[in-house]
């Protein structure tokens, strides 16, 4: 399952692409939290793609810092990156009170990059789950954290569209 993560009041920001779905679906946030919550519990715990910060990173001094040159100059603690942390947190979390999964479920942080033109989230979602396979594992800086406790290990990094700088 692939989820571009949005997180607006009322637009449609959240991008969810999935096997069972004919096509993806571009959904509000509340409404992608239940379609995920109903999918992993009809379907069971599979590759969880998020288009979302799924991890962190602090410097010596406690600082935020970028998780690996693959960040450098959208970093995880400003801008865009802030507003998908906290709609990370918040998705999870209702997936951890809303599933009855004993399992874990694999999670995996997607980042796409560098697209040749605007797109909408539901053709995200899609990009995100059809080319998981092609998307480069980025090295992540000694000492990142998962972005909460719920999250066993640090997520792989995967950056999409790489190849089209």
């Amino acid at each position: 399952m692939a989820i571009d993560l949005g997180y607006s009041a009322q637009s449609r920001s959240c991008g969810l692409a999935h096997a069972s779905l004919a096509n993806s679906l571009e959904l509000t946030f509340g409404e992608c939290a239940k379609q995920t919550v109903a999918i992993l519990n009809e379907h069971g715990p599979h590759v969880l793609i998020l288009e979302a910060v799924l991890s962190t990173y602090h410097d010596k001094l406690g600082n935020p810092d970028i998780r690996g040159e693959f960040e450098r100059g959208r970093g995880w603690y400003y801008g865009p990156g802030v507003t998908t942390l906290a709609a990370a947190m918040r998705l999870l979390n209702e997936i951890a009170k809303h599933t009855s999964l004993t399992d874990p479920i694999p999670i995996v942080e997607g980042m796409l990059t560098f697209k040749k033109q605007r797109t909408g989230h539901g053709a995200d979602a899609t990009t995100l789950l059809n080319d998981f396979y092609n998307a480069p594992v980025m090295d992540l800086a000694v000492g990142c954290e998962p972005l909460l406790p719920i999250i066993t290990g640090v997520p792989q990094v995967r950056a999409y569209h790489l190849a089209d700088k």
